[in-house]
């Protein structure tokens, strides 16, 4: 029974749905990203690379997973037969999930039902098979969903079986132990601001319609009861910045939407026209939700348009203006910049590098009076080791969440002005009338450099219950000299704490 159920689900999943034009929400605009075959399973970015599942659904080994960068479409890893979601842990490790094993419905396969780690998913240039990269073997978790990358380095991934035998297992290499157990159809598994779990969860109806609600859960599977129920369906899940979860596949197929759960359980639309929205990925930096729709060619992105002139904001030209920002009501994103110059960033907005380690972030001085908050960011990252850094050249540019995007311009320290960057031994810092940056490259390990930054002068609109997630520190784009910090608790993850006598945001 519990085969059949979800060979039928997963058959229903995969059945080509035409759409409609995708329509977003006010305040929202789309765009799409062509995909060089039909897309599957899942989708994830980091960066200017985005990783995406590829080809027929349900065909014993003729699914693969492509990187789309400015290198154009390189196949990563080959041998899928039903992909589920992505997920990609710190150190570029591409996590993912296959549902269909010999006997399934899918002919005769190499392996399946199980997760997978793909290593070095962001820069290999030749592919990988899926035997031989399962984390535990195959036929271990028969309708496997999606899976979620926790604090700790474990897999957590939504085992479909429906009937009240759906569960959420906890995966490391070669070990799979339940986590959650009695749900149903379960599907996408995201974290929440606060640090726990959002798992959406779903029941098929006598006319093959679904019913969905958002559960919520301790990282350790202890249920803290649900945050939405009544959903008309409900498949993958992602957290925006604002706190919200995403929820794709609400509606019937031809006609599906993905909406946004409120952290106090209000339901809006993100957007509508979708055949079957599928997998959902939300990009923090670019403040865009990447969504999977079933039999297309593309990826849909549905970013923030705050002036409804159909352009992404993170796509927006830059302000011109240098000046340090004054107090403002309007405005959920502050930038600090220093008031010395004039000079345009050489880098990037997005770029792909690891993960910062020993990383410590601290925004103070938060309550009024506004014009004076400040910045102290600080940790260590593993850089590519050739062109030698330069921030001379490229400048520096640290972005935290939605709450702070400081620029540093490059060039070399000026004696008149007393701002710029001075160089020594291959360590620099920089000097200005709101920033200081130093940044010390190690002489006994290659491409370990060590980084503090500290702004003052800001004005910085930090809402208490969605601190920031992530912390950005790029040097060169181009080059991937860059280390993105993760909050997202518990500990011992590092976390963002809010202390309101002290008008401070502290995460370490």
């Amino acid at each position: 029974m519990r085969r059949a159920l979800g060979t039928l689900v997963a058959m229903l999943l995969a059945v080509p749905a035409a759409r409609a034009a995708v329509m977003a929400a006010p305040g929202y605009a789309v765009h799409t990203i062509a995909t060089p075959d039909t897309v599957e399973g899942g989708v994830v970015r980091r960066g200017d690379a985005i990783l995406v599942g590829q080809g027929p659904s349900f065909t014993a080994g003729a699914q693969s997973i492509v990187r789309l960068d400015a290198g154009g479409p390189t196949t990563i890893a080959t041998g899928f037969n039903s992909l589920g979601g992505f997920d990609l842990a710190p150190d570029g490790t591409l996590y993912v999930v296959d549902n269909c094993f010999t006997g399934d419905g899918c002919g005769t396969t190499a392996t399946g039902d199980t997760v997978y780690a793909i290593p070095d998913a962001l820069t290999r240039t030749t592919a990988v098979t899926a035997a031989g990269h399962e984390v535990v073997p195959p036929g271990t978790i028969p309708f496997a969903s999606d899976v979620f990358v926790a604090p700790d380095g474990a897999a957590l991934v939504s085992d479909a079986a429906g009937n009240g035998a759906g569960r959420v297992v906890r995966v490391v290499p070669g070990t799979a132990t339940d986590l959650i157990g009695g749900l149903d159809l379960v599907g996408g598994i995201t974290l929440a601001a606060d640090g726990t779990l959002r798992i959406v969860d779903a029941v098929l109806n006598p006319d093959f319609s679904t019913t969905g609600k958002v559960l919520e859960s301790k990282l350790d599977g202890t249920p803290l009861g649900t945050l939405v129920s009544g959903l008309a369906g409900g498949f993958a899940a992602a957290t925006d910045g604002a706190g919200n979860v995403l929820v794709s596949s609400i509606g019937p197929f031809g006609s599906s939407k993905v909406i946004a759960v409120a952290p106090d359980g209000g339901v809006s639309d993100r957007a509508t026209g979708f055949g079957f929205s599928g997998d959902v990925f939300f990009d923090a930096v670019r403040d865009e939700a990447l969504v999977l729709d079933f039999g297309v060619t593309d990826i849909v992105a549905v970013c923030r348009d705050q002036d409804g002139d159909g352009v992404c904001d993170a796509d927006e030209p830059p302000t011109t203006t240098t000046q340090a920002p004054t107090t403002t009501t309007t405005s959920t994103t502050t930038t600090l910049r220093p008031t010395t110059t004039t000079q345009a960033p050489t880098t990037t907005t997005t770029c792909t590098g690891a993960a910062v380690a020993r990383a410590k972030l601290m925004l103070g001085k938060l309550a009024p009076p506004a014009g004076d908050d400040t910045l102290a960011f600080e940790g260590e990252m593993r850089i590519p080791t050739s062109p030698a850094v330069d921030p001379v050249a490229t400048g520096a540019r640290v972005i935290v969440g939605e709450v702070v995007d400081l620029t540093i311009p490059g060039g070399a320290f000026d004696p008149a002005t007393k701002t710029g960057w001075k160089a020594k031994d291959g360590s620099f810092k920089y000097h200005g009338d709101t920033v200081k940056v130093s940044l010390a490259a190690s002489t006994k390990r290659p491409g370990l450099v060590k980084f503090k930054v500290a702004g003052k002068g800001g004005s910085y609109v930090v809402d208490p219950a969605h601190l920031p997630r992530q912390a950005t520190l790029i040097l060169d784009a181009a080059a991937g000299q860059c280390g993105e910090a993760g909050f997202a608790g518990p500990a011992p993850a590092p976390v963002c704490v809010y202390k309101a006598k002290r008008g401070k945001v502290q995460c370490k």
